[in-house]
């Protein structure tokens, strides 16, 4: 409801006045940071030219040091969150809040209207607060309740009244552009206004439109850990993100951003939500890929393959019933629970026989023989347990290999000397030999230090070898380890040698081999056990989006990686791509997960797409009813079949007509999404022939491009287009069960218009939509 003109008069006067409140905050702001900045560059001269080097007592300089460096730390703090803060207040001046209510609290006389925006605002004189932080545990009850009884919980306890008034605001540079008054959700008008826009280059905060079950994730503190079950479009990762923002704020005194983690499915994606935090006033967290965390760690055992290039052999099987087939099994044996605690007891049986090595190198010279190491391992510290075994282990060779430094170095002294084409002193020539030395070492040391002596790759085929020994079938698994054993025998092939220079060639080189995705994670488990996991203990919250693709044995391989950290996992088992997951998604793991200090949080409203888009995708799931459309309405979705005859060529010109038709339309960000990289690839190819300039992205894209891309299937995943275009939704491309929840991941990144192209016969799995009651059946075929 629009205010009066009298209202909206005051509220425009009351916007003037905080205005001018936050820029004579941004002028005290910059005199601070100023002064913090000359304390920081003066402490920094003094540093040195204070000391004194020409006393005998190096306690007392070094003493004198470390204090003017705690000094120097914090003056650099004190400078940092000046700075920071006038930078905050800056983008505050555009939008200073966003939301108003009133609140009488239980026993008092009065209301008390209560602003909120992205940032808290006090008044410089009598310090009470004109903008509450939407973070504030008073500002919660925007998000949860509307005129009529309220209540928030404060730290001294609950706080109940009334809120008789709750109101919305759009302000931008400063102007204060509408005004309305709203019931129990955040209003409808405001969300059509957000919803109705147009996509954008990155991922905006949801702050003004949080939705009252979305609160719920963000602020959700009872227990440590938060799954999420979300249908496509339902916020989910927008929550998680300013669930981050929320838990800075709450745990501000304690916590920092490098104490959380986000673990996301690309580097698309990362590009994509790069801005959210930061425009909450947030400083970025740590983000990765499990895959890239997986690479690193397993990098001196050998070539990890990719995710995507495992699903590319999945997607690109078509009909065939054989080597994909017995992959499918493979990876689903290799995924479970159940195999976890079966590497769990087989390491622990490590200490006695099983562990295999391989020699220490320098290019292709070995420096310590694998039997060396497997002695040492099984005779000289047997005493000790694996984990201290293999640390004793590594000290003892970094010892031997600083002895061969400095033979090595006193060698290269000794040659130097003779020739006369080596000038310098004898200290000189000393330094550099060392350096030398240290140098073609290096990869040496860093073999002993990571302990990339153990030859993780032959101890887990081994390990393979003793189960499918055992004449035992993996649980829920068509085929015995015995055939799983000799196809992961034959997929851990060696790779081919680099050619390099014995001081630069990859220690690994003679024996690296190409490790399958399915096994790079249960190696990098039996690893972790068998010297004990690289325990991550200084993480307080890990955040894990599309948690839907993680396998129960990586769900256990995070537990132990982040022992002390809270978990926020958000994603939708009707997204769960691979066709090995179970129907439950990421909420098949809960069992390993303490179930008193877990809560399942299910967002069911999907506001991403129009109704028609979301009704035609919730048509191909089984449990369509859990997915409730907002009430925005648009064309429904277009379904193209091309005639008979129609040759590659005239198949592009299709796909170029309905582009061109959405740009007149007004639609800028407009996706072509392929089902693998080949078939996108030839998509790109052709349009780019008709004169449609479009970007590709592929897995090694870091950055999301602006307007017209082309992707395989699975890279869509988490972003969201104007307009969708699904280049090939026929028999021959989504013609299997397992390829259900693909396609319906596919046309879930629509907001505004759907278009599905067929070569052939569509997709059977459009068979159910046929029979669906429901404007979005609406289709046209040619």
């Amino acid at each position: 409801m629009s205010l009066q003109e009298e209202e909206l008069r005051r509220e425009e006067r009351r916007l003037s006045a905080t205005l001018a409140r936050i820029e004579r905050e941004i002028e005290r702001a910059g005199l601070a940071a100023g002064g913090r900045k000359e304390q920081l560059v003066g402490g920094k001269r003094e540093l040195w030219e204070g000391l004194v080097f020409d006393t005998d007592d190096w306690f007392e300089a070094a003493v004198q040091l470390t204090q003017q460096a705690q000094e120097l730390s914090q003056h650099a703090t004190s400078y940092r969150l000046a700075q920071g803060r006038g930078e905050q207040l800056e983008r505050a001046l555009s939008t200073p809040y966003f939301a108003r209510f009133d609140f009488r609290e239980a026993g008092a006389a009065a209301d008390e209207a209560i602003y909120i925006g992205t940032m808290s605002i006090a008044d410089e004189v009598t310090h009470e607060v004109v903008v509450y932080d939407w973070r504030a545990p008073v500002a919660g009850m925007y998000y949860d309740f509307g005129p009529g009884p309220a209540s928030y919980r404060a730290p001294d306890g609950e706080v109940r009244g009334e809120m008789t008034l709750k109101r919305q605001f759009v302000i931008r540079g400063g102007k204060l552009l509408a005004a309305f008054d709203t019931g129990v959700t955040i209003g409808d008008e405001m969300l059509q206004r957000m919803l109705g826009g147009h996509a954008d280059e990155k991922m905006k905060s949801i702050v003004t439109t949080i939705q009252r079950e979305q609160n719920r994730v963000i602020r959700e503190t009872d227990h440590r850990y938060v799954f999420v079950q979300g249908a496509a479009g339902s916020g989910k990762t927008s929550a998680a993100l300013q669930r981050v923002a929320y838990l800075l704020y709450k745990y501000r005194q304690t916590w920092e951003a490098e104490q959380l983690v986000l673990f996301s499915p690309n580097d698309v994606f990362n590009d994509y939500v790069s801005n959210v935090l930061p425009e909450l006033g947030e400083d970025a967290i740590p983000q990765t890929t499990f895959y890239d965390y997986v690479w690193r760690r397993l990098r001196h055992a050998g070539d990890v393959e990719h995710p995507y290039d495992q699903l590319e052999v999945l997607l690109s099987a078509g009909g065939r019933e054989d080597e994909p087939s017995l992959r499918r099994e493979g990876i689903r044996a290799k995924s479970s629970l159940s195999f976890a605690e079966a590497i769990d007891a087989y390491a622990k049986t490590l200490g006695e026989r099983g562990a295999a090595f391989r020699p220490l190198l320098r290019g292709q010279k070995v420096v310590v023989e694998a039997a060396e190491l497997e002695r040492m391992f099984y005779v000289e510290f047997a005493k000790l347990r694996p984990p201290l075994r293999l640390a004793a282990m590594k000290e003892r060779l970094l010892e031997r290999l600083k002895e061969l430094e400095g033979k090595r170095a006193v060698a290269l002294y000794r040659k130097w000397i003779k020739e006369p084409t080596y000038l310098g002193t004898e200290q000189e020539l000393k330094r550099l030999g060392l350096a030398k030395a240290r140098k073609a070492y290096a990869p040496v040391r860093e073999q002993a230090s990571t302990f990339a002596f153990v030859d993780v790759t032959e101890t887990y085929l081994r390990m393979l070898r003793a189960f499918a020994a055992s004449g035992e079938r993996p649980e829920g698994a068509a085929v015995g380890w015995d055939e799983l054993l000799r196809d992961t025998e034959a997929r851990l092939r060696p790779a081919a040698a680099d050619d390099a220079d014995d001081d630069t060639a990859s220690p690994s080189a003679a024996s690296e081999r190409r490790i399958p995705y399915e096994d790079a994670v249960p190696m990098l488990y039996l690893l972790e056990a068998l010297h004990g996991a690289s325990r991550m203990n200084r993480i307080r919250h890990v955040v894990v989006d599309e948690a839907q693709d993680y396998t129960p044995l990586q769900w256990a391989y995070l537990r132990r990686l982040f022992p002390n950290a809270g978990f926020t996992a958000v994603g939708d088992a009707n997204q769960a791509i691979h066709g090995v997951e179970s129907e439950e998604g990421h909420l098949s793991s809960l069992p390993l997960f303490p179930r008193e200090e877990t809560v399942v949080i299910r967002l069911k409203k999907s506001y991403r797409s129009t109704r028609q888009i979301v009704a035609f995708a919730a048509a191909m799931l089984p449990g369509a009813e859990d997915v409730e459309p907002f009430e925005r309405d648009g064309p429904p979705p277009e379904l193209v079949v091309a005639p008979e005859g129609f040759g590659p060529d005239d198949y592009a010109e299709l796909a170029a007509e309905r582009i061109r038709a959405l740009q007149a339309d007004g639609y800028a960000s407009i996706a072509v999404i392929g089902k693998t990289a080949a078939e996108s690839e030839e998509a790109h190819r052709r349009l780019g022939a008709l004169g449609i300039a479009a970007a590709r992205i592929r897995k090694e894209t870091t950055s999301f491009p602006a307007g017209i891309v082309v992707l395989p299937s699975y890279l869509a995943k988490g972003l969201e287009f104007d307009a969708v275009i699904v280049w090939d939704a026929g028999r021959e491309a989504y013609g299997r069960e397992e390829e259900r929840k693909l396609l319906y991941t596919v046309c879930t990144r629509a907001l505004h218009r759907l278009v599905l192209l067929a070569r052939g016969a569509p997709s059977p799995l459009f068979d159910k939509i046929h029979d669906f009651d429901t404007p979005a059946r609406g289709s046209s075929v040619l």
